[in-house]
């Protein structure tokens, strides 16, 4: 047993390795995590206030859709649902996951097909975050 499991960590290690021994790919993930970061760092502030105003625990903030809308409504902001959905959403089907989900996979598991859908779909998926952060930018004038 105990060689069934050092083969496939081993075999999980080198998988490791030679992804990130691609110097295009780790750019990637680190610039869509490092992007998403932003994103969501500065929507718990809106959501912060908004839980407060709500009499609801600010403690841990966690990130659902319906609460996302209604915490952007709540500051003001005139959003686009689909981009906030395709931002900060649950959708985990291959090929149209959100930035979440793939940032999620990517942090946790390094799974191979959220890596796929990374570099397939980056700027895509750039272009998501831009335009929330965007919206934000834009918020005051």
């Amino acid at each position: 047993m105990a060689e069934i499991i050092k083969k496939k960590a081993k075999a999980e290690l080198q998988r490791l390795e030679e992804l990130f021994e691609n110097e295009d790919v780790t750019q990637k993930i680190d610039t869509l995590k490092d992007k998403f970061s932003i994103c969501e760092i500065v929507y718990k502030i809106i959501l912060k206030d908004y839980l407060k105003s709500q009499n609801e625990d600010t403690k841990k903030l966690v990130i659902n859709m319906a609460q996302a809308k209604a915490a952007l409504k709540y500051a003001g902001y005139i959003f686009d649902s689909e981009i906030v959905g395709k931002v900060f959403g649950s959708q985990k089907t291959v090929g149209s996951r959100s930035v979440k989900i793939i940032r999620d996979e990517l942090n946790h598991t390094l799974k191979q097909s959220a890596v796929t859908e990374l570099i397939n779909r980056y700027d895509e998926l750039i272009g998501y975050m831009d335009s929330f952060l965007d919206m934000i930018r834009q918020g005051i004038e």
